[in-house]
């Protein structure tokens, strides 16, 4: 898991709760941080907005039984640790170097629900890029 714990967060409201229906995701650009929020059967989830293979945009993805499926060469993520599932635990690493940095993990931001509103935990430098 690529995580944020050990960073000092900032908590900015990303949507309502009613607006991310459950198996829906929504595309969040906070500065220089594209984040995908994901809610999975009314447990929300955000990760890095941008698959590592090719650095395109996670928003088309599915999303099924925890696993977003990348909409352009379907690697796929746990939702819940960004963790690449698929081609990682497919091929071989070591058969195939070049698939390395390509199979790395996606950030994943933590997620707090606040009344009705739906908070995503940034780092200092997002929220830098989002103030300006």
């Amino acid at each position: 898991m690529v995580g944020m714990s050990d960073r000092p967060l900032t908590y900015i409201t990303v949507a309502k709760v009613e607006e991310v229906l459950p198996g829906q995701s929504r595309p969040i650009q906070l500065g220089q941080c594209s984040i995908l929020l994901i809610n999975e059967a009314g447990s929300f989830y955000a990760l890095q907005g941008v698959c590592p293979h090719q650095d395109l945009p996670l928003a088309d993805g599915k999303i099924w039984k925890g696993v977003l499926d990348c909409p352009w060469h379907h690697f796929q993520y746990d939702i819940r640790t960004g963790e690449n599932l698929y081609p990682r635990r497919v091929y071989p690493l070591r058969t195939l170097p070049h698939l390395c940095d390509q199979v790395r993990s996606l950030q994943t931001y933590p997620v707090q629900i606040v009344g009705q509103e739906v908070q995503v935990g940034i780092s200092e430098c997002c929220l830098e890029c989002f103030a300006k």
